[in-house]
């Protein structure tokens, strides 16, 4: 039976939700005995005193007989009623007895709580715990309703009290209230035939039961000295926490370093820090509520994270199965294309063949039915015609086609890499090796001109002007071509044009600068960082139905047109540098883009884990997915030379976290830079140099020489 379920609440805390209930049962309970105690100044404090504990008594009495009509309290390492009980720190209740015999098997100095094991160690020295007077009390109380803690609730068989007056082992059958004795019946009758005695007063063992049991119900306020017979405890000593009777508090409690005070005015006070320490737990209590509140939030946000990424799952899988439908459908009629243009052929060859076959098989039956049937006139007037006719088919020979007629080469053509240039890849060596080296470093961690809070996008304008996204500073830090400060694109002159959260920018050959944040907007600013106006990649149709919008990253072409990637809604769109629409792009994931001088669209999914290229009307020319001597990549950010070189960022997760040059074909050239910390985007300078964003810092990386 476990005890926390089946003891009251003024005994044990309960859960979370009961627990609420009885603390507003409390509130409501308490203004009751303070009213009380505000109608009547003119009652002395001990008859209120009196009255507040009569109160609370009856309501303990009202609580344990409910108690007697269902489970009650037991300890949980024996399963009996609780004898002498000990209370341990986390205030659970156990058996002295019990708790002796835990810490008596076990080879520590220290035991843990069998309840709720908690961390903070007990002593093995079970008397100096603290006994549960209210568990004892209400022991009491459960026992005298005649209720038991077995189970199946039967009333427990009082054993008979013997005779105390005789020697003889017989039952008594009723007490002597002035002799204090329990009587047997011969005693009872010798009682009463004595004529010292005959004025006694006798009761029944059953009512002197019921008075035993009303007894142990009463509240138990006055209590006697054990020390001094006789001698009522009245005051209570706050040095010792003992209460005393008057000869204790002069004997024992006097002189400076005690202080003795009336025993009502120390159960005040003890109730007092009660209700104090209660008040300050329920105020801790609150602030975990808070914290319960919080980690609902984020089990929701998780959720609803959860949900989001199985319905893009899902909604990923029916794309790919509808291209994929399509794509069967354009293969099978690209094979029945190319299967009735071979069969075209061979039947052109059978035709051919079966005319032959035929001139064959004329000239043979003729030639038999020469022989079989012909005169001699016959065969000598037609074998000269027959001789040369067969002479001639005799020479001729079989024409038939190519084997490759009979196979089928096929290939997607946006997976095709035709094979010598696969074999050039192979057997090619490396005449050439770039060689790099850090040529300075901007920023570093902080709040401050030229600090940064996470580094993501960065971009060069055509005059040198390095834009940075500063994440976590919510703004967008621009710097000259020295890489001194020059000004900040997020501005608290205008709400739309305030950043949180930038994820990327981008540079206009006018001078003006685009960045995109958390928002479905993009900004658009002026060459000083003055917030001009912002746009939507999303028409107000989609809008209206509540399409989901994140935008990843933004590019610009050498035509000014502005390239969106967008990660929820699987594309990238394309807009003037007025924000008006052109096209749409679809493509899975891009997190990072970059467009090249002959317009075509190189993406960065980290998804896929591969970077895409592709031309401007979305279809597929080349992948890259490896780097170095064909080691999986993990792109990251992707940046474009003025000859149409990639460059790409690693970052494997606890491994390489570094920066790759392919080229304009995808092939692998070599390794810009190594070693970094968190590299996030990449960026080509108008002179060369390799832009790196790369956790609080920009790295600037410049080609040495090349051998």
């Amino acid at each position: 039976m476990n005890f926390n379920k089946h003891v009251p609440s003024i005994i044990m805390a309960e859960p979370p939700k009961d627990k609420t209930s009885r603390r507003k049962n409390a509130t409501t309970e308490s203004p009751k005995v303070n009213s009380q105690k505000d109608t009547t100044p003119q009652e002395s404090p001990t008859e209120t005193t009196s009255r507040t504990n009569m109160t609370l008594n009856q309501k303990t009495r009202d609580r344990a007989h409910s108690m007697a009509t269902e489970d009650m309290p037991v300890c949980v390492i024996c399963h009996d009623d609780f004898h002498e009980p000990k209370l341990l720190p986390c205030l659970h209740t156990f058996c002295k007895k019990c708790l002796q015999q835990l810490a008596q098997s076990g080879d520590n100095k220290e035991i843990l709580c069998p309840e709720c094991l908690d961390p903070q160690p007990i002593t093995t020295d079970i008397e100096k715990l603290p006994d549960n007077t209210l568990i004892q009390h209400l022991n009491s109380i459960i026992l005298a309703s005649g209720k038991s803690s077995k189970k199946g609730g039967k009333s427990k068989k009082e054993k008979d009290i013997n005779c105390s007056s005789c020697d003889k082992d017989i039952a008594a059958v009723c007490r002597c209230e002035d002799c204090k004795e329990f009587l047997c019946q011969p005693c009872v009758d010798s009682h009463k035939s004595m004529k010292a005695l005959r004025g006694h007063s006798t009761i029944t063992m059953k009512e002197w039961r019921k008075r035993r049991d009303a007894m142990a119900v009463k509240p138990q306020i006055a209590k006697f000295c054990s020390k001094h017979k006789g001698e009522e405890i009245g005051n209570y000593c706050v040095k010792c926490r003992k209460t005393a009777c008057k000869d204790c508090a002069d004997l024992e409690h006097s002189g400076p370093t005690h202080n003795c005070i009336p025993l009502e005015e120390a159960v005040q006070q003890s109730r007092q820090q009660i209700e104090n320490a209660l008040q300050n737990t329920r105020q801790a209590e609150a602030k975990f509520r808070g914290a319960w509140e919080i980690m609902d939030k984020r089990n929701s946000k998780l959720k609803e994270t959860v949900d989001n990424l199985k319905k893009q799952i899902q909604d990923v899988m029916i794309r790919e199965r509808e291209e994929i439908a399509k794509r069967e459908e354009t293969f099978l009629e690209d094979l029945k294309t190319v299967d009735q243009e071979k069969r075209k052929e061979m039947n052109a060859f059978y035709d051919k063949l079966e005319a032959n076959l035929e001139d064959f098989w004329a000239a043979q039956d003729l030639a038999d039915s020469v022989l079989d049937l012909g005169e001699d006139y016959h065969v000598i007037s037609l074998e000269k015609v027959l001789c040369e006719r067969l002479d001639l088919l005799s020479s001729w020979r079989p024409s038939l086609p190519s084997e490759d007629l009979a196979e089928i080469d096929f290939v997607e053509e946006d997976d095709e890499l035709e094979s010598d240039h696969v074999e050039s890849i192979v057997e090619e060596e490396v005449e050439e090796a770039e060689i790099w080296e850090m040529d300075g470093v901007i920023g570093g961690r902080g709040a401050g001109e030229g600090q940064f809070d996470w580094c993501r996008g960065v971009t060069v304008s055509l005059d040198g002007h390095c834009v940075v996204a500063d994440w976590g500073n919510h703004r967008v830090q621009v710097f000259n071509k020295d890489r001194s400060f020059k000004c900040v694109l997020n501005t608290s002159k205008t709400m739309h044009g305030r950043l949180s959260m930038p994820h990327d920018a981008a540079c206009l050959p006018d001078g003006r600068f685009i960045a995109i944040d958390k928002s479905k907007f993009v900004r658009v600013y002026d060459p000083d960082g003055k917030f001009l106006f912002r746009f939507e990649t999303v028409c107000e149709d989609n809008i209206a139905k509540g399409e989901a919008v994140e935008l990843s990253c933004v590019a610009v072409d050498r035509r000014s047109r502005v390239f969106v990637g967008d990660v929820k809604r699987n594309v990238v769109t394309v807009h003037y540098s007025d924000g008006l629409h052109i096209k749409t792009i679809p493509t899975v994931a891009p997190s990072h883009i970059a467009i090249t001088s002959q317009d075509f669209v190189v993406v960065s999914c980290t998804q896929k884990q591969k970077v895409r290229v592709m031309n401007f009307e979305g279809k597929f020319a080349f992948q890259i997915d490896v780097y170095g001597d064909g080691e999986k990549l993990r792109p990251r950010g992707v940046g474009c030379d003025k000859d149409d070189n990639i460059y790409v960022v690693h970052k494997e997760r606890g491994g390489e976290k570094s920066v790759h040059m392919y080229d304009d074909k995808g092939t692998y050239v070599a390794c810009v830079a190594t070693n970094l910390n968190e590299p996030y985007d990449v960026e080509l300078s108008p002179d060369g140099r390799v832009v790196v964003s790369d956790d609080d810092t920009v790295k600037i990386f410049r080609q040495v020489c090349t051998t």
